[in-house]
């Protein structure tokens, strides 16, 4: 049997940051399953998942936490495999000049109709013949099967009508 874990790390962003981890679970017989790492001011961020022999767990979780005491923050949380009620499976795109909030009533909205974020990926970046920030966000959205996607559509435009940024949903 196996048992799941997706723990963050943090560390200051130097070169083998990946093969100390990987290394770890390597030797405890478990999988590197996903991933996702990025360089943020100065620092390495990321999260992994990855499963191990049960057996192991204990051992794997005891030497990723020795890495705390170098310079890594870790947290590891157990994975969960219940079955879920189904849900729909939409992309959003957000672009549009950048300011305070954005982030904070497009999430609102979303909780608002029960739409959990599966994925979100954002940029600021200077915005050609403007010098002002354009503002990017994509994300994966899980839709409950109750909330029609018209009404949540609906109601993303409204705040980007607020907002001043263009959202387009589209089904996955």
């Amino acid at each position: 049997m196996h048992t799941n874990y997706v723990i963050s790390i943090i560390t200051r962003d130097k070169p083998g940051v990946i093969e100390k981890v990987s290394k770890i679970i390597d030797e405890h017989k478990g999988n590197w399953l996903a991933s996702n790492f990025c360089r943020l001011s100065g620092q390495f961020a990321g999260i992994v998942e990855f499963s191990c022999p049960t057996e192991e767990s204990n051992n794997t979780l005891n030497a990723l936490e020795s890495l705390s005491g170098t310079d890594f923050q870790l947290n590891i949380a157990k994975g969960d495999n219940q079955q879920t009620q189904q849900h729909n499976v939409a992309q959003l795109t957000i672009m549009g000049n950048d300011k305070t909030g954005i982030i904070k009533e497009i999430s609102h909205t979303l909780a608002s109709h029960h739409v959990n974020l599966l994925k979100l990926t954002s940029t600021c970046e200077s915005a050609p013949n403007w010098g002002s920030l354009l503002f990017k966000a994509q994300a994966d959205i899980e839709i409950p099967s109750d909330v029609d996607l018209d009404d949540l559509t609906q109601a993303l435009e409204e705040i980007a009508n607020d907002l001043i940024v263009d959202v387009e949903v589209t089904s996955l």
